[in-house]
């Protein structure tokens, strides 16, 4: 049994930051009911590859769910959200400060219905302060907490290609929800969970991208940032990536790339010299590596223990043997999108090989939702006639 069967979570999010979060969970067994507007929905539908309407980005970040399309400007929709938090466990948004207390479904509010229940708020910037109501995407965050200032290149800062902060942010509110329900456990009561896109960027970066400017003290030794030294090195038909970081690495990098003649240099004989001529030693690496094809040198560098890896690009990510031999990306069939290839949830790390069932349109399970909330037949038309519910069918 996966360890969050029994587990219901209601999630009322878009993009990534609040989405992913569920769907992890949803990987772990948890039961997730996905909350949608009956206009456009969660933006992130119409973003990126797509087939017959249904984004993969959208799939690929809401498998496990099932969708519940609803007006909560309505009375009627309103009504059906506090039915479906009636047994919930989780209730999870991810809507700027004020939105959702203006639609009566603020912590206060529903903390005094249901005690019980877990609360998290995913917001960009927090539930106060001068950015509280400040609208946040990936690429502010990034630039606010250090990301981008950090990636430079040509001594400029840059973006990652990825929505790191978002995803950040996503692991952050699923930790936040484990240990809550944790707390429940022993307690009996829920909690309110604050967790932003910048405190959960900011906690994630501290450790290794803030660690040169963290130290206070006078006499404190500030060293520039370890990860400024990572670099790729081109080799005759593309490139790898190597870290050298003892001496016996270094000893075997030259071994088994004929290239003991440099074990004499007194630049190259320990660690601390290396690091003191941290330059001169990447154009010998860069050197090095320029003479072989990538097969050859990372074969050889692996089998002499030395961390090496092929650059690979995204799409072929899913060949790699060891991805195939564990299986970690697998073909999946959706009934919209067809055959796509998904990563594999870790959550086979519990015992359990979960497969997720494909993401929902909007609106898809509705009908099957407010039939088991007790609507009858003819309300559900009538909810749906007048557009406070959407369905897909």
């Amino acid at each position: 049994m996966a360890p969050l069967t029994g587990i219901k979570v209601v999630e009322m999010g878009v993009m990534i930051a609040v989405p992913a979060a569920s769907e992890s969970l949803a990987g772990l067994g948890a039961s997730v009911i996905k909350v949608e507007d009956t206009a456009r929905g969660d933006e992130l539908r119409s973003f990126g590859s797509s087939r017959g309407g249904m984004s993969v980005w959208f799939a690929n970040a809401n498998a496990g769910k099932r969708g519940l399309s609803v007006d909560l400007a309505t009375d009627e929709g309103k009504d059906i959200l506090w039915k479906v938090l009636e047994d919930a466990d989780v209730f999870i948004q991810g809507f700027r400060s004020g939105v959702v207390a203006k639609l009566g479904f603020d912590y206060e509010t529903v903390s005094q219905k249901f005690p019980k229940l877990i609360y998290c708020s995913s917001t960009g910037f927090g539930e106060s302060g001068p950015y509280e109501n400040l609208p946040a995407y990936d690429p502010v965050i990034q630039a606010m907490t250090g990301w981008a200032g950090f990636q430079k290149v040509d001594g400029k800062p840059t973006l990652h290609r990825a929505m790191v902060s978002d995803k950040t942010a996503a692991v952050f509110n699923a930790q936040a929800i484990l240990a809550a329900l944790v707390q429940r456990a022993r307690t009996g009561e829920g909690c309110f969970i604050e967790a932003s896109m910048m405190s959960s960027n900011l906690m994630y970066n501290w450790p290794d991208v803030m660690m040169h400017c963290s130290l206070l003290e006078e006499d404190g030794n500030h060293l520039p940032n370890l990860l400024s030294s990572y670099r790729l090195y081109q080799c005759q038909d593309g490139f790898i990536t190597v870290a050298l970081g003892t001496d016996k690495q270094f000893r075997s990098f030259c071994e088994v790339l004929d290239a003991t003649e440099h074990l004499a240099d007194e630049r190259l004989a320990s660690a601390a010299t290396r690091a003191a001529n941290m330059q001169f030693v990447f154009s010998l690496i860069g050197e090095i590596t320029a003479r072989f094809d990538v097969t050859t040198i990372v074969s050889r560098l692996r089998e002499a223990d030395v961390p090496v890896g092929p650059v690979l690009d995204p799409d072929e990510v899913a060949n790699d043997e060891h991805v195939k031999d564990m299986n970690l990306v697998r073909e999946r069939t959706h009934p919209i999108l067809g055959r796509h290839l998904s990563a594999v949830h870790p959550a086979s790390m519990f015992g359990e090989d979960l497969e997720l069932s494909p993401a929902p349109m909007q609106g898809e399970h509705s009908r099957e939702i407010l039939s088991e909330l007790g609507y009858n037949a003819e309300t559900l038309e009538t909810l749906i006639n007048s557009g406070v519910v959407k369905t897909f069918e």
